[in-house]
């Protein structure tokens, strides 16, 4: 849990969207959800955490857009401020965050405790989650952006890809009787 709003996982998403252009605040929803739409980012959130990161100075209003019959929107750019604080958060997360999560690995070194039958049934629900999210994201990389603009989702799909792999290979180890499974108490 974020100890501020500005350490919200979403600010440098955020960020990220206005170094490529000035957006207000629905547009920035929109690109947010067009670009990770596995995040179901909320309006609300986006437009607090808008507010949130003006506050700290990183970001400021550049001028309103108005189209149609629309209401005013406040158009919003990164300050010089928010620049540097994009950038050396960029380093320090590719430098020091740690990939893996440890909910799922600290669940994986309890599969034993789940009946042999079961277990590939619970792997089987995961692997069709990573589908799912494997398709999502090519879906989201066909985007048109250039590649750069989208590393990240080549990144998380090779992660993904592994993983299901990897889990493939699990079901058929203990489908097979590969694994010996703990005898109860």
């Amino acid at each position: 849990m974020p100890l501020t709003a500005v350490d919200n996982p979403l600010a440098l998403r955020l960020l990220g969207l206005l170094v490529e252009r000035p957006m207000h605040q629905y547009a920035l929803a929109v690109a947010l959800n067009e670009r990770y739409p596995y995040l179901n980012a909320k309006s609300g959130s986006v437009y607090t955490l808008v507010r949130s990161l003006e506050a700290a100075g990183w970001v400021a209003p550049t001028g309103v857009e108005q189209m149609g019959n629309r209401p005013a929107r406040t158009v919003y750019a990164l300050t010089d401020q928010g620049w540097d604080v994009f950038k050396e958060r960029v380093r320090r997360q590719i430098r020091e965050v740690k990939v893996n999560t440890s909910t799922f690995i600290d669940a994986l070194a309890y599969l034993g405790a789940l009946d042999p039958s079961e277990a590939p049934e619970i792997l089987r629900g995961r692997q069709e989650s990573l589908d799912e999210r494997i398709a999502e994201l090519e879906r989201a990389g066909d985007s048109g952006l250039p590649e750069i603009t989208m590393i990240e989702v080549d990144f998380v799909l090779h992660q993904l890809r592994s993983e299901a792999e990897w889990i493939r290979a699990l079901i058929a180890r203990v489908d097979n009787g590969e694994l010996a499974w703990p005898t109860k108490g």
